[in-house]
């Protein structure tokens, strides 16, 4: 992605995504889980039923931390470098 649409993602508050690491699944498979989300109940219905998906479990296929604490080791800010900082 290139620098103008980074920061344009950035800007609409999807900055988050940007950390997902590229998935090698068709995107019609994602495209129907998309579509079978039910964004009210946290269900993802099929033709075998349906069964509920928590943030946890999301994190855990997608590679991600989703405990709700994005830092899980705490950063002293003054002792970053500027290149840091």
């Amino acid at each position: 992605m290139s620098n103008e649409k980074k920061i344009i993602v950035r800007n609409l508050g999807f900055g988050g995504l940007m950390h997902i690491p590229p998935l090698r699944v068709h995107h019609k498979i994602l495209k129907e889980l998309a579509n079978s989300f039910k964004l009210g109940k946290n269900t993802v219905e099929t033709g075998y039923g349906s069964f509920r998906v928590r943030p946890r479990t999301i994190g855990a296929a997608l590679g991600l931390n989703a405990s709700g604490d994005l830092l899980p080791q705490k950063v002293n800010y003054k002792d970053l470098s500027e290149d840091n900082k």
